[in-house]
């Protein structure tokens, strides 16, 4: 995941010292607050808290530019709420670290389709079958409430 900041070598995981002889203890840990920060993700999402399990996806993915279950995950968060260009940004980063991840094709099918304002069906409106639900014709005015000098006096 991570390279000795001192030779650069990446082969390190599973060492607390590097053969250059660099401590990499902190480096092990970080990788352990990333997990973390992922599994806050999900549990944000398990309760309904989209903005949330962003932020935690995010950090997630800063302090681990390689995992592509994270970024895949933030463009699954970013769909979610339809903010389809932040999805595919993510969904490509996704895709740079491992194009053969699992969930890839359909969350960018999802993406695209989201993306395609032909693709979606248009969103009903409360009276579609009436001619005030279509384009504006017939509109009701809605009338303003009375203000408060009215109400104080009773009218």
């Amino acid at each position: 995941m991570y390279s000795c900041p001192s030779c650069g070598r990446s082969d390190i995981e599973k060492t607390d010292t590097c053969s250059c002889g660099a401590d990499l203890t902190l480096l092990r840990h970080l990788d352990a607050v990333c997990d973390a920060w992922f599994n806050r993700a999900l549990g944000c999402l398990a309760e309904g808290e989209e903005g949330r399990a962003l932020e935690w996806l995010s950090a997630c993915c800063a302090g681990r530019p390689s995992d592509a279950g994270a970024a895949l995950a933030l463009a699954k968060v970013w769909a979610r709420l339809g903010h389809w260009r932040e999805a595919s940004s993510a969904l490509s980063r996704a895709a740079d670290i491992d194009p053969c991840i699992e969930g890839l094709e359909a969350v960018r099918q999802a993406i695209q389709e989201g993306l395609s304002p032909a693709a979606k069906p248009p969103k009903e409106r409360a009276g579609a079958g009436s001619a005030r639900g279509r384009a504006g014709e017939g509109r009701k005015k809605i009338p303003k409430k009375a203000s408060k000098r009215r109400r104080k006096r009773g009218r």
